[in-house]
């Protein structure tokens, strides 16, 4: 998920720096991601709302075992 981009230089077009900011920030909101679609999905399941409560519930349990596997990844490289 985090990759490195090189720092902005003075002779970098706008539209790569605008990409590599566009990317970080969404990279910086998916832990908030997360919970949102959890939440959402178990109150869409007590509305009993059917397939969108499975939706949401398994997308933010995705974006968890993500998170948690770029955490496992980064701690077995670095040792």
């Amino acid at each position: 998920m985090k990759f490195r981009l090189p720092k902005r230089q003075p002779a970098t077009p706008g539209a790569e720096a605008f990409l590599a900011h566009f990317c970080e920030s969404i990279d910086r909101s998916i832990p908030g991601l997360r919970t949102t679609f959890i939440i959402a999905g178990l109150v869409a399941a007590a509305a009993r709302t059917g397939p969108a409560a499975d939706f949401l519930f398994v997308t933010g349990l995705l974006f968890h075992f993500a998170i948690r596997f770029e955490h496992w990844w980064i701690t077995k490289r670095t040792r």
